[in-house]
């Protein structure tokens, strides 16, 4: 239990100073292309709303491809380090 005493401070020292990084970035005024310039073209309320569920789902497809994917992937690295902590074979 000693042992992980150590780890921990160094975590804790490690995870505080990211926080620290954050809140500095977080109080630094945003980037200044965004406040200068309009938008190119202003279109109504109504024709956005109409529009932007097409632009959201789209292209779902191959998102629903990817995740599955990385699930199974997810899935069989799981399965290859269970085997590798319990010291079996490859069969």
């Amino acid at each position: 239990m000693r042992a992980l005493r150590p780890l921990a401070g160094a975590l804790a020292v490690l995870l505080s100073a990211a926080l620290l990084a954050l809140l500095l970035v977080q109080g630094f005024p945003p980037f200044p292309s965004f406040k200068f310039g309009k938008p190119a073209s202003l279109r109504p309320v109504e024709e956005m709303n109409e529009a932007l569920p097409y632009v959201i789902w789209e292209d779902r497809f191959p998102d629903l491809i990817a995740q599955a994917s990385l699930a199974l992937l997810a899935a069989a690295v799981g399965v290859a380090m269970v085997r590798l902590w319990r010291g079996e074979e490859r069969c």
